[in-house]
C-alpha cells in the first residue's frame, strides 16, 4: 500500500509539462485582462474627444513657460482652434505639429476654409473658432462690417486694431511669356488713362462702354489680335519718309542685346489664334484674392493715375529711390477721401463696364491654388494669365523649372498698386467670451508661429516673413524659393505699393455691384 501510494503521488513528465502550461495561461489571462480594465476605464472616463491627450506635468515643467505658458491644474491640455485660409494649410500643419510635442498643455484644433465662406460660416454661427486667419485684411474689414450690422450687437466680434500678420504674400500675375510680350509692346507703345488693372483684366475694353443691347456671351474682353492691333501705326503715305522709330509690328523680331536670348516675339497669325484676352481671377465672393481684383480694378476705374494726390506719386518715388526701403509696403491710405468720391460719381459707371468685360464669362473658381493649377495644366487655351498669390507659383514655377526644355516658360509680374496680404490673424470673442488660459493659449501659439523658427519655414513653403527679424535675403536654404527662382521675374526688393484701404462698408457695396453686373453671386 505504501508503495502505491507513493506512485499515486509522483507525477509524470507529461503531467509536470501540462501543469506549467496550464499555469501560463493563467498568468496570460490575467494579464489581458488587466489592460482590458484600464483601456474600459480610460474610455469611460474619458468626457470629451478634443481633450483625449492628457498632458503629463513633469513633462510641462521642462518647457519654458515663455513658450508655452503655466501647466494645467488638472493635467489637461487648454484647448483653441483656429480657422485659417487654405494657402496657409501645409504651414500651420507644420507648426501645430511642432507646437504639440513642444507644448502639450496646448491643443490647437485646426480647419481651413474659403475666406469668404469662412467669413459667412462665422456670421452665420456655423464656425465658431478661437482665432480667424484670413488672407487679407479686406476679408477682416468685410466680416467685421456685416456683423455690426446683421447682429446689431454692442460687443464686436473681435478689434481690429489687434490683428497680427503671421505671414505675407504680395497678390501677382502670373502670365505665359509669349503673352507677357505682347503686353509690353502694347503698353509701351500707348499711353493709358487707366492703370495695369483695367488694362489687363478688361482687356480692349473701354472705360465707358454700353452693355446694353448686347448678347451675354460678347460681354467679355477684346481679342488679342485687335488689342495688339490698335497700337499700329497707321501706313504712311506715299513719298513720306517713315517714322524714325516706327511701333513694333508683330512680324518684327524685337532687338535685343546680344548674347541674352528671348522667345521670338509671337506673329499676328499666332495672336489671331490665341482669341480673346483671357485673365482669369477668382470669384470675388469666395475668395480673397478675386475679392482683391475687384477692388483693384475699381480703384484703377473710379481714381485713375492721373487723378490721383500727389502724394501718392511722391510716396512711390521716395520708396523706389531709397534702398533701405526695398521690399516694404508703400500704403496709400492719404487717397481714401479721394477714392470714396470718386466711388460714389462713378458707381454706376463702374457697374455697366464691368457688366461689359465680365458679364459673359464664365463662373471663376473659388479657390487661387486651383486657378494657378488650372493654367498651368491646361495651357494658354485657358487661361493667357491668373491672378493668384505669389506663394502659390513657387510650386508651378519648380515644375517648369525641372522640365524648361520642354515646357513654355511663364513669368511672374507685380503691377503698381497691388496687395500685400497680410495673412492677420484675430481672436475671436464675441457671443461665447473665451477664458483666461483660451486666451494665454491662443497668444502663445501666434507667439509660436512668429518664432524665428516657424518664419524660416514659411519662407520654404513660398511666404514672405512677417517677423522683421527674418529676412528672406539672409536666409541661406537651398529650400528658399525666393533665391531660387528669380529667373522667373520672382523679386522681394521691389516696393510694394498699395491702393488706399477702405471700411468694410465700401467693400460690401462693391461685391454687391459686382453680383448685379454680372449676375452671379
Amino acid at each position: 500500500m505504501a508503495k502505491s501510494s507513493k506512485q499515486a503521488k509522483a507525477a509524470t513528465p507529461a503531467e509536470r509539462s501540462q501543469s506549467r502550461e496550464a499555469l501560463t495561461l493563467l498568468v496570460v489571462l490575467g494579464l489581458l485582462g488587466g489592460v482590458a480594465y484600464r483601456f474600459v476605464r480610460d474610455q469611460v472616463g474619458m468626457s470629451h474627444a478634443e481633450t483625449k491627450l492628457i498632458v503629463d506635468a513633469k513633462m510641462t515643467t521642462s518647457v519654458k513657460t515663455e513658450l508655452c505658458g503655466p501647466p494645467t491644474k488638472d493635467g489637461r491640455p487648454v484647448v483653441i482652434s483656429m480657422l485659417s485660409s487654405d494657402d496657409k494649410r501645409a504651414w500651420v500643419e507644420q507648426a501645430a505639429d511642432r507646437y504639440a510635442k513642444l507644448c502639450p498643455n496646448i491643443q490647437v484644433q485646426l480647419s481651413v476654409m474659403g475666406d469668404i465662406e469662412s467669413a459667412d460660416a462665422i456670421l452665420a454661427g456655423e464656425q465658431q473658432p478661437t482665432l480667424w486667419a484670413p488672407a487679407d485684411e479686406l476679408v477682416v474689414r468685410y466680416l467685421d462690417t456685416r456683423w455690426r450690422k446683421e447682429k446689431n450687437q454692442d460687443k464686436p466680434l473681435f478689434d481690429v486694431d489687434q490683428k497680427r500678420s503671421l505671414v505675407e504674400s504680395p497678390l501677382v500675375v502670373l502670365i505665359w511669356e509669349d503673352r507677357l510680350q505682347a503686353v509690353d509692346a502694347i503698353m509701351s507703345a500707348r499711353s493709358s488713362e487707366q492703370g495695369p488693372w483695367v488694362d489687363l483684366l478688361c482687356a480692349f475694353v473701354p472705360p465707358q462702354a454700353d452693355p446694353s443691347g448686347m448678347a451675354t456671351e460678347d460681354l467679355i474682353p477684346g481679342r488679342w489680335i485687335d488689342w495688339y492691333e490698335s497700337i499700329l501705326p497707321a501706313p504712311p503715305r506715299k513719298k513720306t519718309p517713315a517714322p524714325a522709330a516706327p511701333r513694333r509690328r508683330a512680324e518684327e523680331t524685337p532687338e535685343v542685346p546680344k548674347n541674352v536670348y528671348r522667345a521670338p516675339f509671337p506673329t499676328l497669325d499666332e495672336l489671331r489664334q490665341w482669341g480673346v484676352v483671357k485673365f482669369g481671377h477668382t470669384s470675388p465672393t469666395r475668395s480673397a484674392s478675386g475679392l482683391e481684383s475687384l477692388y483693384l480694378m475699381a480703384y484703377d476705374y473710379v481714381l485713375p493715375p492721373k487723378e490721383r494726390p500727389d502724394a501718392v506719386a511722391k510716396a512711390i518715388s521716395d520708396a523706389q529711390a531709397q534702398a533701405d526701403r526695398h521690399g516694404s509696403v508703400v500704403s496709400t491710405d492719404i487717397a481714401v477721401p479721394d477714392f470714396k468720391r470718386a466711388f460714389a460719381k462713378r458707381k454706376q459707371a463702374l457697374g455697366r463696364w464691368l457688366k461689359r468685360c465680365e458679364g459673359g464669362l464664365d463662373a471663376a473658381p473659388n479657390s487661387a491654388k486651383l486657378l494657378a493649377e488650372t493654367m498651368f495644366n491646361v495651357g494658354p487655351s485657358r487661361y493667357d494669365a491668373v491672378v493668384t498669390y505669389e506663394h502659390l507659383t513657387f510650386p508651378i514655377l519648380d515644375q517648369i523649372d525641372g522640365f524648361v526644355n520642354v515646357m513654355h516658360d511663364m513669368r511672374v509680374i507685380y503691377p503698381t498698386p497691388t496687395i500685400m496680404n497680410q495673412h492677420p490673424v484675430v481672436l475671436l470673442d464675441g457671443p461665447a467670451s473665451l477664458t483666461d488660459p483660451q486666451r494665454l493659449a491662443a497668444t502663445k501659439w501666434i507667439d509660436f508661429l512668429h518664432s524665428e523658427e516657424m518664419q524660416k519655414k514659411a519662407i520654404d513653403h513660398g511666404f514672405r516673413p512677417a517677423n522683421p527679424v527674418v529676412s528672406i535675403r539672409g536666409y541661406y536654404s537651398t529650400t528658399n524659393p525666393f533665391l531660387r527662382l528669380r529667373r522667373y521675374g520672382i523679386t522681394f526688393d521691389t516696393p510694394i505699393v498699395e491702393p488706399p484701404r477702405v471700411d468694410g462698408e465700401l467693400v460690401n457695396e462693391l461685391i454687391r455691384l459686382w453680383e448685379d453686373a454680372t449676375g452671379r453671386n
